[in-house]
């Protein structure tokens, strides 16, 4: 069984798609379970999900999830430098383990896209309206920590998170008399000195941050005074409602220094994940069925499996990818196969008792 998962690992991780383009990976891994098991597979937003079904189930049912996107890449294509395909190779192990099995309760294997931008789980959503799912489970591999030590915690397990842009537009300008125009210039120096303190408000319940991103102001071009500029923030909170209140400060300080300056102003958001919230009782059934160790803080990135979390008991939580692995989002990383038998293993565990 495990060089069947690892042949379909090192396959997906060969031919790697960008968030919303997974077509191929998608019908890999429906060919692999149709060809390996006998679970009923159905559609489920824009991913799908595999059921096992027990006519005399009396456990609550469990949904167990993975992702399979991959990252754009340096060169332009795209790359599974956060692991995505070992998720999902893993979860497969899981359905090779369902089949001719009996575990008294109903088991559904959530396969879904687009994790990387936020958009994935929020179509995968229907899930709970097509089956009766009492608790969901998912896990991500950490590297850094111990091969196949297992970490979660009560609470936030990744933070909040959504990408910011603000715009600032000016009236454009010979350089030769910037008089006569309306620079960004001061507005974006003010905005960019401000932020700092924007994320130290007494108000948060815990951690929060913004990052900037990047700035763009103007054109390289001598003759021309800059009219507009695009400042990029990460805004990251430990808690759904700090995160609300910094966007808010941030927004409003932007907007006061448009109109000071006599500049325009507008704003987007993209790449928007909600906290990753365990409930406490689906936390410490990972924590005392996996001999897990408790996290003492929650991870700063994102995941949008806090949109599951929102709408049914569970927890997520970390497989250690040993601690010289490469870290996540590098172009050096890929999931070790090691690691593919622990998290089978995690996941068994809370199926089977």
């Amino acid at each position: 069984m495990l060089n069947e998962i690892i042949a379909l690992r090192r396959l997906l991780h060969s031919h790697p798609e960008r968030s919303g383009q997974e077509a191929r990976t998608k019908a890999l891994i429906i060919d692999f379970l149709r060809i390996h098991t006998s679970l009923e597979i159905n559609p489920c937003g824009n991913g799908f999900y595999a059921a096992h079904r027990e006519a005399s189930a009396s456990k609550p049912s469990i949904a167990l999830r993975a992702d399979y996107d991959a990252l754009p890449a340096p060169n332009g294509t795209a790359a599974h430098l956060c692991g995505h395909d070992g998720h999902t190779a893993a979860l497969c192990g899981v359905a090779l383990q369902l089949e001719g099995n009996t575990f008294g309760r109903n088991i559904f294997l959530l396969f879904q896209p687009a994790e990387e931008t936020g958009q994935g789980a929020k179509g995968c959503l229907t899930l709970f309206e097509q089956e009766q799912i009492n608790e969901i489970y998912g896990a991500h591999n950490l590297p850094g920590y111990p091969l196949g030590e297992i970490y979660t915690r009560s609470g936030t397990f990744a933070c909040a998170s959504l990408g910011l842009v603000i715009s600032f537009q000016g009236t454009p300008t010979h350089a030769a008399y910037p008089e006569n125009g309306v620079s960004p210039a001061s507005a974006v120096g003010q905005f960019l000195c401000t932020l700092p303190s924007l994320t130290t408000s007494p108000f948060y319940a815990g951690l929060t941050l913004c990052t900037v991103i990047g700035v763009q102001m103007g054109e390289k071009a001598f003759g021309c005074a800059a009219s507009q500029a695009e400042i990029w923030l990460t805004l990251r909170a430990e808690h759904d409602k700090d995160l609300t209140i910094l966007q808010a400060g941030i927004l409003k300080t932007a907007q006061d220094l448009a109109q000071a300056f006599h500049l325009g102003f507008s704003y987007q958001i993209q790449d928007a994940f909600p906290a990753t919230e365990n409930h406490a009782r689906c936390a410490q059934r990972v924590l005392s069925l996996t001999n897990a160790k408790t996290l003492d803080t929650p991870m700063r990135w994102s995941e949008d499996f806090g949109h599951y979390l929102r709408h049914c008991p569970g927890a997520y939580f970390g497989i250690g990818a040993g601690e010289s692995c490469a870290p996540l989002h590098t172009e050096c990383y890929e999931y070790p196969d090691a690691l593919l038998q622990p998290t089978i293993n995690a996941f068994l565990q809370l199926i089977i008792k």
